[in-house]
């Protein structure tokens, strides 16, 4: 009885292999615990080494049954579903393919097992007929040949592609006396894998597209390779699902389309074959340059902009093609770079690909990479579906360890509640890729078309966060928004620039004018009093507004950004341009008098002061650093550290930090490029919540009726979320921090 070794886990036990063999075949001594390897395509013959099978580097081949150890096989399980084949003439030596080499036709041999990928098999079964193709770890898509079926002692045995209905890739697996199945330890996870059965004749064949793609905005000069797979199943009556596919055409994965499509396994599917570009050389002799790293391991939103507005739109134009918009009806894959690119793409735009497979991903240290990991633990989960695979002895070089980042991502992905499966592979780079593409898009493809779902999110973020709380527009009118703040009642402030006033959110939720001539105001902040006061860097001056929205000047000459009201009266204004070298500064006024208590940042912008009152922090906006100073009783600050470690996209060169507040709870709140980012007390940005178009944040704060909606502004939205933590301000009692937890 042997298992059927599939997806690295174990499917079924497997019924009883064939009893004996055909009439023809001749009987022989039976051994403990071997298998006769039978050819499906001679089955009056058997597996051997030829020779004593003892020699590293013998020849295998085929021979009449002669009850020899040489003829016997020993069938020991491995790591992750692959297993080695070893005669029983000689336990150290391992069935292998010749030098591991994948071209087709290299010749099966006898190796020194030392666990190489080329002498680790995976044995899967043809339900048709309950033979088997042996399929070496090293070669995806190819499997162990019995060249031309040729019935006669010494034929070739060799690599081939291992197409569907061979008889020469099949071979009977004939357990001898008192074999027992081996044994394979399951993994945790999901079911294996178990593909539907279906006739070769009854699945209809896509046609194929080819077009060279030489018209990019997002990726100048470039030239690409495009191959279009149109099932025959589509009829444009309504728009298709989108497979894409990094690294361009293989045959194999449109016989594997067409094949799940017929099964229904999959949505009717476009499949996009997509090369990496080349910007060729203007001059003779010398070669192009290599736009691969660039495109696939570049960490930004460069490639996913590529497919999604010049790519995709350009075949749903060229073939007069549906194309389905949504990232639920696309899928995206790669191995190695790009496996990394399919990742990143979907992370990038969720919703434009929500399901994603990768094989040996390259989340290593070329373009960022390596940050994965991390930002997969900080981030609000997204809503997307993965199936990621590594090989256990992946690549290594400068960039990183690939087998240790995978599984860097695996525990990442799975701290953060995601809906994914990772498995490691018995073998090399990039193994396993055509193996797992039934399992991986089965899995993917699961209860479509219901959408993918984001997970829980890491536990950090789910100390902020409410569930079923998402996301909301405050309205539907664009606003070029700014600088919001509340008071106790939980009134939000903002300026809208544009029109150059002050406007209110009320608690109602509804927006009205509170000052209809903000006085080119660019900073407010509520006072003890809860009166709202602004500052103007154009104008350089400093007002109060009473309740009526009559303005006082406080004080003049203080062109300043942002502003903050302090509980025992006083105001600190950060100006630029005014510090030595023309750097930022940050000021400290009350009762009529400016004095400036620091200066030397790039560029200084939000301010907020822990619910405890003795420290300020002070955003740097052209950097990755949030300021923590103590506040002196007279207001003059000391113990300048650049505390607050904000996380850089990679494609920027600052965080570009504007509004900070603080939760009573003690967490910082910091409005950035990459969304809103929450500090821990000691420091360390432990939460990225990005907004919905993933627009830069311009500005924060905490307000709503119960103290507990954030307002973030960005990209002419205003949007809202109700919070676990609540608001704080001059208006709040003295509230002790205790620490927020790691």
């Amino acid at each position: 009885m042997l298992h059927r070794l599939t997806g690295g886990r174990i499917a079924t036990s497997l019924a009883l292999l064939g009893a004996g063999l055909t009439s023809s075949a001749a009987a022989w001594a039976e051994d403990w615990g071997a298998y006769a390897i039978v050819p499906s395509s001679a089955p009056a013959f058997v597996l051997e080494a030829v020779g004593a099978g003892t020699t590293d580097g013998g020849v295998v081949s085929i021979g009449k049954p002669a009850g020899g150890a040489n003829q016997k096989w020993v069938v020991t399980p491995q790591a992750d579903g692959w297993c080695a084949i070893r005669p029983l003439s000689s336990p150290t030596l391992a069935l292998a393919i010749a030098r591991g080499k994948d071209a087709m036709g290299t010749p099966a041999v006898l190796e020194a097992d030392r666990g190489r990928p080329w002498q680790r098999w995976r044995l899967v079964r043809n339900d048709d007929d309950g033979s088997y193709c042996l399929l070496p770890a090293h070669a995806a898509g190819q499997g162990l040949d019995h060249f031309g079926g040729v019935a006669k002692p010494g034929a070739r045995v060799d690599l081939w592609s291992n197409r569907p209905g061979d008889t020469h890739l099949r071979w009977v697996m004939k357990p001898l006396a008192g074999t027992s199945p081996p044994s394979v330890a399951a993994e945790s996870g999901p079911v294996a894998y178990v593909p539907p059965e279906i006739k070769p004749e009854d699945v209809p064949r896509g046609v194929l597209k080819e077009f060279t793609f030489a018209r990019s905005a997002v990726f100048p000069g470039t030239v690409r390779a495009v191959t279009v797979f149109i099932p025959r199943q589509y009829d444009g009556s309504r728009p298709a699902c989108v497979y894409v596919k990094t690294d361009g055409y293989n045959a194999a994965e449109k016989a594997l389309l067409e094949t799940m499509i017929a099964t229904k396994e999959i949505p009717v599917t476009v499949g996009v074959f997509v090369r990496p570009g080349d910007l060729p050389a203007t001059v003779q002799g010398t070669s192009g340059r290599r736009n691969r790293c660039f495109e696939y391991d570049g960490v930004g939103d460069n490639n996913v902009r590529f497919l999604v507005d010049e790519l995709l739109p350009q075949i749903a134009r060229e073939y007069n093609l549906k194309l389905s918009p949504s990232g639920n009806d696309r899928c995206i894959a790669g191995g190695s770079s790009g496996g990394i690119t399919a990742f990143n793409a979907a992370w990038e735009r969720p919703d434009a690909f929500s399901r994603v497979y990768a094989v040996s991903g390259s989340f290593v240290a070329f373009r960022g990479g390596h940050e994965f990991p991390t930002l997969v633990r900080k981030f609000e989960a997204k809503p997307i579906r993965a199936y990621l695979t590594t090989g256990t002895h992946d690549m290594e070089n400068c960039a990183g360890d690939w087998f240790l980042l995978d599984q860097e991502m695996d525990k990442a992905l799975k701290f953060s509640g995601y809906d994914y499966v990772f498995k490691i592979i018995n073998g090399g780079h990039g193994a396993g890729y055509f193996d797992q593409f039934r399992a991986a898009m089965s899995y993917l493809w699961k209860d479509w078309p219901r959408p993918v779902e984001a997970g829980a999110s890491a536990p950090r973020v789910r100390d902020v966060i409410l569930p079923g709380e998402p996301w909301r527009l405050v309205d539907d009118a664009p606003r070029d928004a700014k600088a919001p703040v509340c008071n106790a009642r939980g009134d939000v402030f903002f300026v809208n620039a544009a029109a150059d006033a002050v406007e209110r959110i009320g608690r109602d939720g509804k927006i009205s004018v509170f000052v209809p001539d903000a006085g080119r105001a660019d900073g407010l902040t509520c006072d003890a009093e809860g009166r709202l006061c602004a500052v103007s860097g154009a104008t350089g001056k400093v007002v109060r507004y009473d309740g009526a929205g009559a303005a006082s000047l406080v004080a003049d000459g203080l062109p300043g950004r942002h502003l903050l009201a302090m509980p025992g009266g006083g105001l600190y204004v950060t100006l630029n341009a005014d510090g030595p070298g023309g750097s930022g500064s940050v000021w400290f006024v009350k009762d009529g008098k400016k004095t400036r208590v620091d200066a030397g940042l790039k560029r200084a912008t939000g301010l907020a002061y822990r619910p405890d009152q003795w420290l300020l922090s002070v955003a740097d906006g052209a950097s990755k650093w949030v300021y923590s100073y103590r506040i002196n009783p007279d207001g003059t600050l000391a113990d300048k550290e650049r505390f607050f470690w904000l996380h850089v996209p990679d494609w920027e060169d600052d965080a570009g930090a504007e509004s900070v507040c603080y939760a009573k709870e003690g967490q910082m709140f910091v409005a950035t490029r990459w969304g809103v980012q929450v500090c821990a007390d000691d420091g360390p940005t432990q939460v990225i919540l990005p907004l919905p178009d993933r627009a830069r944040v311009v500005g924060l704060c905490i307000g709503g009726p119960d103290l507990d909606t954030l307002y973030a502004f960005g990209g002419g939205k205003i949007w809202k979320r109700k919070l676990k933590v609540h608001a704080v301000g001059a208006f709040s009692p003295w509230t002790p921090v205790r620490g927020t937890p790691l």
